[in-house]
């Protein structure tokens, strides 16, 4: 069963998606990165981004565009 904290972010994982959206239509993707994460998280990511019908890699950088711009809002 996910934890608070989780469902939270199941629930706003639309928003975050359209906020992404919105920022990378007037703002050019040109970096690119490459990283290591345990296996079960990245299928967690999969499965999420699956029930969204999204790209699992537009859905990371939604996450991390949403971690990073927090002090913005």
């Amino acid at each position: 069963m996910p934890n608070v904290l989780q469902q939270l972010f199941i629930m706003n994982i639309d928003s975050l998606l359209r906020e992404y959206a919105a920022y990378k239509t007037f703002n050019k993707s040109d970096c690119v990165i490459n990283m290591r994460i345990p296996k079960p998280v990245l299928d967690r990511i999969k499965q999420l981004a699956e029930q969204q019908h999204v790209p699992y890699q537009s859905l990371i950088s939604s996450i991390l565009f949403s971690l990073a711009n927090v002090e913005d809002k």
